[in-house]
C-alpha cells in the first residue's frame, strides 16, 4: 500500500510540473522563478537542469497592470539597452494590427560575463488593460575570446526563431 501512495505521489508531482511546462519551438521550458505584485507578474522559465545563474536558454512572461502602451514599453527597452551597450544595434519590429511591438538585441559586455546573449521581447495588450511582455533569450558561452564564437550564431538562431515568436499566440502556463 505504502508503494502505491509512494508511485500515486511520484506521479502526481511530475504531472503537475509538467502541467506548468510550455513548449517554445520545440524546447520545453520549466518554471525558475515567479514574483507577482499589484503592479502585475514576472514567470520565468528555464530548459531542464538549467540554473538562473547559469542558462542557455530563457523564456519569461510578465504582466504589467497598469500599462497601456506596448510600443512605449519596446521604445524604453530599446532605448535603455543602447545606453547601456552603445556600441551593440537593436531591431524593432511592429504588428500594429494586433498591437504587439517586438525588439531583439544582442548582449555582449568585453569585460562581463563569457558569454553573448540574444535577447527577444514581445509586447502586446491584454484583455485586462494592462500589457504582457513575452521574452525569449539565448546564450552562446566562449572559455577565452568572443572570437570562439561562430559570427553566423546569431544570424542563424534569428532567422529560425524570428517568425515563431513574433507570430505563436502564448498561452499562459
Amino acid at each position: 500500500m505504502k508503494l502505491v501512495l509512494l508511485c500515486s505521489a511520484i506521479y502526481l508531482a511530475v504531472t503537475c510540473s509538467h502541467a506548468q511546462s510550455t513548449n517554445i519551438a520545440g524546447n520545453i521550458f520549466y518554471p525558475a522563478y515567479t514574483n507577482s505584485s499589484s503592479k502585475g507578474f514576472l514567470k520565468e522559465y528555464l530548459i531542464h537542469n538549467e540554473t538562473l545563474d547559469d542558462w542557455t536558454k530563457l523564456f519569461s512572461i510578465r504582466e504589467f497592470n497598469k500599462m497601456d502602451s506596448p510600443k512605449a514599453y519596446i521604445a524604453r527597452l530599446g532605448d535603455a539597452y543602447h545606453k547601456k551597450l552603445p556600441w551593440m544595434k537593436y531591431a524593432t519590429a511592429s504588428q500594429e494590427s494586433k498591437n504587439r511591438w517586438f525588439v531583439d538585441f544582442i548582449m555582449y559586455e568585453p569585460k562581463g560575463p563569457k558569454f553573448m546573449e540574444w535577447n527577444f521581447f514581445r509586447a502586446e495588450t491584454n484583455a485586462s488593460g494592462g500589457i504582457f511582455v513575452y521574452q525569449y533569450a539565448e546564450r552562446v558561452k566562449y572559455k577565452k575570446s568572443i572570437s570562439e564564437i561562430d559570427g553566423d550564431v546569431f544570424t542563424k538562431m534569428r532567422e529560425k526563431m524570428l517568425p515563431f515568436l513574433m507570430t505563436n499566440e502564448f498561452s499562459l502556463p
